[in-house]
C-alpha cells in the first residue's frame, strides 16, 4: 500500500479524520497528504522535535498546516492538541514517521485519536 493509499483509505476513510498527513522522522519531508492540508517543512521538524521535549508545547502550542492548536496532552507516542471545542488534532510517532489527524465539528476526538493511533500501532508493528 502506497503512503497516499493510508491517507485516503486507512484514515480519511474512516470518517473519523477531517485531514491527514504522513510525514518522516528524518527531516520532516511530507511522503503523503490530504488534499489542502500542507503541513511545511518547518512545522515538520518542530513536531519531530515535539516529542523529545513536549513540555515547551504547553506555552507554544502545536502548529500543523497553518493552524494553531492548544496542546492537551502526550504519551510516549502521541501529542494532543485542540482549537476551540469543535476541533483538534492528534499526531502518533512511528520509528520513521509521524502520523498526523485532524478532525472537525461532527467528530469525535477519541475516534480521530483510535483512527491514527491504530495505523500508528499496524506502521510500528511492520518496521515503520
Amino acid at each position: 500500500m502506497s503512503w497516499q493509499q493510508y491517507i485516503d483509505n486507512s484514515l480519511l476513510g474512516t470518517h473519523a479524520v477531517t485531514h491527514a498527513a504522513i510525514i518522516g522522522l528524518e527531516n520532516g519531508d511530507t511522503w503523503a497528504t490530504s488534499p489542502g492540508f500542507t503541513v511545511s517543512p518547518v512545522e515538520g521538524k518542530n513536531l519531530v522535535k515535539a516529542f523529545v521535549n513536549p513540555m515547551d508545547l504547553y506555552s507554544s502550542g502545536l502548529t500543523v498546516a497553518g493552524t494553531r492548536y492548544i496542546f492537551i496532552k502526550n504519551t510516549e507516542t502521541a501529542l494532543y492538541g485542540r482549537k476551540g471545542s469543535t476541533s483538534g488534532v492528534c499526531i502518533t510517532k512511528t520509528g520513521k514517521c509521524l502520523i498526523i489527524g485532524s478532525y472537525a465539528e461532527g467528530i469525535q476526538p477519541g475516534s480521530c485519536n483510535l483512527v491514527v493511533e491504530k495505523l500508528g500501532d499496524y506502521l510500528r508493528s511492520s518496521g515503520y
